[in-house]
């Protein structure tokens, strides 16, 4: 397995971010670290992988984060944890590295998508210093210096944050408060889920856990083949649900229906598969099962707020 050693560069672009171009020779893609006066970090990380490849990070002043996967997998080697721990697409989770001397992510083949949200433990402290309850699950293990990496879904509203973070449509000083309420958005959900693991699990959309499952598969099963997706009669069955049954769960448990599901999963491949440079409108909007053009450029810049002529 290929080693790389990835070194940020100060973006000649805007002011307060790094970047990073992964060389052709395995792959395709970079990423970018946007800094912030609060002192958080904004990471965003595009790759598509010709082969399987391991990041070797250098330690760094931040120890404590987030992370949202939106695409692809990889596998996390810290030297502070005694075990390795994979991170899959869809989920979201917090961790804490402290003294890390080094880390490891093992990427497989294929797309990598995902965004991150890092600082040091004295700006967490800074953050819950007026109200320590609320940061509570943020702070267990911080302050007795134990690592530990955890896991959950990403929830449909961290979705739209995450959506709108990849298509920020501002610059200079806009961009980078639009961008910085988002991290904090985020953060606000990251804590609400991992506090509302203490509370009646699942319930909260008035659905029972059972019909969840069955939903979440379904929706699964819509994503897989955005060209020839299965309809919602199909779904339905599937679910062992009635149609209109499952219509009700998908947008109690979703916030929406089913065909804006499958038009949002299509819309946010087409903005990865044009952000490469590799496909141009035509090709990313084919590639996601839309044949009609100007609907689809219709569509995307009402999701994204920019015209799919000028993602790159």
């Amino acid at each position: 397995m290929k080693k790389i050693y990835p070194v940020l560069s100060p973006s000649a672009k805007v002011d307060g971010q790094f970047v990073y171009r992964l060389p052709e020779q395995f792959g395709s893609g970079g990423a970018c670290i946007d800094t912030f006066a609060s002192g958080l970090q904004l990471s965003h990380i595009n790759l598509q992988f010709k082969e399987k490849v391991s990041f070797i990070i250098e330690p760094s002043d931040w120890v404590f984060g987030i992370g949202f996967s939106l695409k692809g997998h990889s596998e996390v080697h810290s030297s502070t944890l005694q075990s390795d721990f994979l991170v899959e697409a869809g989920k979201s989770g917090h961790f804490f590295f402290p003294g890390a001397t080094g880390l490891a992510e093992e990427f497989s083949s294929g797309w990598r998508v995902k965004i991150g949200i890092g600082f040091d433990a004295n700006v967490l402290f800074d953050f819950a210093k007026d109200d320590e309850e609320a940061f509570l699950p943020f702070l267990q293990g911080v302050n007795d210096q134990i690592p530990f990496s955890d896991h959950d879904k990403i929830l449909p509203q961290m979705h739209q944050a995450l959506n709108q973070i990849l298509a920020c449509p501002y610059t200079g000083k806009t961009r980078a408060l639009f961008l910085e309420s988002k991290a904090l958005e985020l953060m606000a959900y990251k804590l609400e889920q991992i506090r509302s693991r203490t509370r009646p699990a699942l319930w909260q959309y008035g659905v029972n856990p059972y019909d969840i499952e069955r939903i979440r598969h379904a929706a699964e099963r819509l994503r897989q083949d955005p060209i020839n997706p299965p309809d919602i009669t199909t779904l339905a069955v599937a679910a062992g649900m009635s149609r209109s049954k499952f219509y009700r769960c998908f947008k109690k448990v979703y916030g929406h229906s089913p065909l804006d599901h499958l038009r949002n999963h299509r819309l946010q491949l087409a903005k990865i598969f044009l952000s490469t440079g590799k496909h141009n409108v035509t090709e990313a909007a084919y590639a996601v099962g839309y044949s009609n053009l100007s609907y689809f450029a219709r569509i995307f810049t009402a999701q994204f707020g920019i015209s799919p002529h000028k993602v790159f």
